[in-house]
């Protein structure tokens, strides 16, 4: 049976949330994992005065260590078992696990650690380094560089709740979108903008759920499907509605493109969900852009990155908001009728190479 003994200075900082995670089940899991350190089949938290873990330091140790038995020690108290490695919890968190020789070294350690500097704030920003890890190397540029500084200031923030988990986050950008939707059916000039606005809101927030996912180790394919289908939603109703407020506000040409941009938008979407179903595959609208990753150029690449959910989201919130909502809506029926062409093509093509 393999031990190792992590050390943290106060139960305050065992239990200190980084980036959603307990510090020490966040070490305990990476010493579990890593080939240099040993896996450990037993992990015990020692802290002076003995560990006091909180309700969500249990769940999260039986979430991520399912099958590794977790052990309380107390250092004031003698009971570090010789020859078992004890490390620094908080070092183990940064990359460089400072392992103490004994019991006495620990203790040791200790008083020197009490006298440093703030451990806590080292452990948040660990956790903003965690959380700054998170993006895609897909990411745009309106994503990497407006988008992502704004939803990983949120993540920061949500993770210090403890039993936040990504669904919190989809049901935040849901509410979003339930907000804009009731903007735009006021039927004003002013609800126009503030919905577009908050469509723009949406698409920001929902970088968050997958920040926090990548973060907390909770990624999983029923939440990517549930992300999808409020983002499509989401835009769907931002476009109808749009039209509408337009239509309401006696601006007909307007919402005459919006309403012929949004059945060339769905028609095309019906598409891709059909061949999805056909194929017997999960609901996805990824045909066309797997197609573009299979086949990549420079053309692909910019159409791909200027069609992205964050740029449009953010075209139609500075558009509207300018006063240029009818030439958004006509430009974007024209881009809609492209793009369905494009379906068409794409998806005759994987229909003729598997026939």
């Amino acid at each position: 049976m393999t031990r190792a003994v992590l050390l943290f200075s106060s139960n305050v900082e065992a239990n200190h949330l980084v980036a959603g995670i307990p510090a020490a089940v966040r070490a305990g899991v990476i010493v579990h994992q890593s080939q240099e350190l040993g896996s450990s089949d037993v992990v015990i938290i020692a802290v002076p005065g003995g560990w006091q873990p909180t309700r969500w330091a249990k769940s999260e140790f039986a979430r991520l260590l399912p099958n590794v038995r977790v052990a309380k020690g107390n250092p004031d108290q003698g009971d570090l078992t010789e020859g078992i490695p004890i490390m620094d919890g908080v070092s183990v968190l940064c990359g460089e696990p400072v392992v103490l020789a004994n019991q006495d070294a620990a203790v040791h350690w200790l008083a020197q650690e009490r006298q440093g500097p703030g451990q806590i704030r080292l452990l948040n920003t660990i956790g903003k380094d965690i959380v700054r890890a998170t993006g895609k190397t897909s990411d745009g540029l309106v994503s990497r560089y407006l988008n992502r500084p704004i939803s990983r200031a949120i993540s920061n923030i949500v993770l210090k709740i403890p039993g936040v988990t990504p669904i919190h986050a989809t049901g935040l950008a849901a509410f979003t979108g339930v907000l804009m939707a009731a903007c735009l059916l006021f039927g004003s000039a002013w609800g126009l903008i503030a919905g577009a606005l908050l469509f723009h809101a949406a698409s920001v927030i929902d970088g968050v759920d997958g920040e926090i996912a990548r973060a907390t180790k909770r990624s999983s394919q029923f939440g990517a499907k549930l992300d999808t289908i409020i983002d499509g939603i989401t835009n769907l109703a931002f476009l109808s509605l749009a039209s509408l407020n337009l239509w309401m506000q006696g601006q007909f040409d307007a919402a005459t493109y919006g309403a012929v941009g949004l059945g060339l938008l769905a028609t095309g979407l019906t598409a891709l969900g059909l061949r999805s179903i056909a194929m017997g595959g999960p609901f996805t609208f990824d045909a066309v852009k797997n197609n573009f990753n299979a086949n990549p150029s420079k053309v692909k690449n910019t159409l791909a990155s200027i069609t992205s959910r964050d740029v449009y989201a953010l075209v139609f919130a500075l558009t509207f908001a300018l006063g240029f909502a009818e030439w958004m809506l006509l430009l974007f029926a024209l881009a809609a009728g492209i793009w369905l062409i494009t379906i068409s093509t794409v998806l005759l093509r994987t229909t003729a190479r598997q026939s």
